[in-house]
């Protein structure tokens, strides 16, 4: 078996802070320099270790046989998660890593929440990559007025402004949701 197949996924510690920002960044590498960022917080370990501590955040790692490749962060929410985070090292993309930290935050969140109804995570606009990936793993864009549809969405919208998750959205972002109700 390829070593880089063997994986895990763990959880972060506060330890983990320069590590999560250095696979940020290197998700970043090969790709034009209009799709990446200048500068962002999440670049650096200062923020991540900051942020490590909200109780309400669950961090995640994941290591292959030549160490962390990928990270996912999200935000637990009474009904709700919200996916914060997920990025995988340029040169680990294409081996399944990002679907195996997706399914990893589904699963993690409904074991934690018996009453998990919607999952929910912002994408930038121009990243069509991680559109399609999303949308290939059931996730819909969220146009308005889906909440008329999709009543959980307004559980979203909610708890967004009490948590200070972004919205109204910037419009560089999408939110993107699952139903699992």
């Amino acid at each position: 078996m390829d070593k880089r197949r063997r994986v895990t996924i763990e959880a972060c510690t506060p330890n983990d802070a320069a590590i999560i920002a250095d696979i940020v960044r290197r998700a970043y590498l090969g790709l034009p320099l209009t799709q990446v960022p200048d500068d962002m917080p999440i670049y650096h370990p200062e923020y991540h270790a900051e942020n490590l501590t909200d109780p309400q955040t669950r961090w995640f790692l994941l290591r292959d046989g030549d160490g962390p490749a990928g990270m996912s962060m999200w935000r637990a929410l009474p009904s709700l998660a919200h996916l914060h985070l997920l990025f995988v090292a340029a040169d680990k993309q294409g081996l399944g890593y990002g679907s195996q930290l997706l399914k990893h935050f589904q699963q993690q969140a409904a074991s934690e929440d018996a009453s998990l109804r919607l999952l929910t995570l912002h994408c930038l606009s121009d990243a069509h990559r991680s559109i399609r990936f999303y949308k290939r793993h059931g996730y819909t864009a969220y146009t308005e007025g889906d909440e008329g549809r999709i009543v959980d969405l307004y559980l979203w919208l909610d708890a967004a402004s009490r948590y200070d998750i972004s919205w109204p959205l910037k419009k560089d972002k999408l939110l993107f949701y699952k139903v699992l109700r």
